[in-house]
């Protein structure tokens, strides 16, 4: 699965992926921000109110805040006192078949046209891109088949599947501060060596998360992992055929690097 936001996003790139997921024997899923501009106003207020399904995040859960004067019980479970914050639904019928006729007929026949809703947060203004009943709205596309079948089918899942590019950013924002966001030299090539070891550094702290690591360790920024475990006071051994970690035991995050190291070393040998 291809993730783009809408600075990334281009016609010739979309068609570009097309042709890689028309390849035989290759499954390629896009999903790709998409300019929200007046015929896509223009459809928004076209779709029927039934047609909004509740937005999900990305545990599967419902995305909801607190409504303005809710109780100020925090265990509070009535309905009244939470608000849906987004809702989603597709737009390809209207842009394919609406009044206007088929308004998308320079684009992939295969791709799709989602649209996301949501009410500003309260003291937030409506950005331009703000329909004019009150809403925030974004657009995505996809060429995830119309026949695809359960659950990620579903318009709910399909946008929680193209908030995992948030992840990007995220990585991104992280990488800034750990190398991608200076270069240390005016000559292409240093700069060039330098990008590839700051990106290799992420690549590996990724896996480490994704493989080694739990709980708020698992979703720690590379400046938290830093002090938690890769700055921790400690020494690789080797003695009657094995290694041992060797680290202080009053550190407070020792268990969760010895766990880590357990799970690194019980990796199957890929030779």
């Amino acid at each position: 699965m291809v993730t783009v936001d809408g600075a990334g996003f281009s016609h010739k790139f979309l068609e570009h992926l097309d042709t890689l997921a028309a390849r035989r024997g290759y499954t390629l899923i896009y999903s790709c921000g998409w300019e929200l501009g007046g015929r896509e106003k223009a459809a928004l207020r076209l779709v029927p109110e039934g047609a909004w399904e509740i937005a999900l995040d990305h545990r599967g859960q419902v995305r909801e805040r607190r409504a303005d004067g809710a109780c100020e019980d925090t265990g509070c479970g009535h309905r009244a006192c939470w608000i849906e914050e987004a809702h989603v639904t597709e737009l390809t019928g209207l842009l394919r078949k609406g009044p206007s006729g088929d308004q998308l007929s320079g684009w992939p026949a295969a791709m799709r046209i989602f649209a996301r809703r949501e009410r500003p947060h309260p003291g937030a203004k409506l950005s331009l891109s703000g329909n004019e009943d009150g809403y925030r709205c974004q657009l995505w596309v996809t060429n995830l088949p119309e026949t695809t079948k359960g659950w990620r089918g579903k318009n709910a899942c399909i946008y929680a599947a193209h908030r995992v590019h948030a992840r990007v950013e995220d990585a991104i924002r992280t990488g800034k501060n750990t190398g991608i966001g200076r270069f240390p030299s005016h000559e292409f090539e240093i700069n060039q060596a330098w990008m590839t070891a700051a990106m290799t550094a992420q690549i590996l702290l990724s896996w480490l998360k994704l493989i080694a690591l739990d709980g708020d360790l698992a979703r720690a920024e590379p400046k938290t992992l830093r002090y938690r475990v890769l700055n921790a006071a400690a020494r690789l051994v080797r003695g009657g055929r094995r290694r041992r970690w060797k680290i202080a035991a009053n550190w407070p995050w020792a268990e969760a690097i010895t766990r880590a190291w357990q799970r690194i070393t019980a990796l199957p040998d890929p030779g």
